[in-house]
């Protein structure tokens, strides 16, 4: 698969999506003009993923800063797309980093969780 990187801006997070050195990472700022657009090629992305291009235990990592409610919306759809590969047979875990402090993203990871009934490492990280 092709490696889908994107950089960051003010506006976007950093995007890594690397399948041959199993780096998957979204970070940074979330608050695109057009999130609908933004967001459908890393869901188109993950979409692509089946087992026999899979062969090891994935590690997603999110680590944002900010979320706009738009973009709270669409990584939804990418936690649900992770879900996803469970009936593809495919491992993978995922990582939520929050500054220690804020609390309401700390709480957004959690209502992930619930919300689309999968495993999500909550991992504080001090500021």
């Amino acid at each position: 698969m092709e490696v889908l990187e994107l950089e960051g801006t003010s506006y976007t997070p950093k995007v890594v999506f690397d399948l041959k050195n199993k780096v998957f990472e979204i970070s940074g700022d979330s608050r695109p003009e057009d999130t609908h657009t933004f967001y459908q090629v890393l869901i188109d992305w993950l979409s692509k993923l089946d087992s026999p291009s899979v062969q090891e235990d994935l590690k997603f990592k999110f680590a944002f800063d900010y979320l706009n409610s738009s973009s709270s919306k669409f990584i939804f759809k990418l936690i649900s797309c992770l879900k996803n590969l469970e009936s593809k047979d495919i491992n993978f875990s995922i990582d939520w980093f929050y500054d220690e402090p804020d609390i309401d993203m700390k709480e957004l990871g959690e209502e992930y969780a619930e919300l689309a009934d999968i495993k999500i490492n909550l991992i504080s990280v001090e500021v």
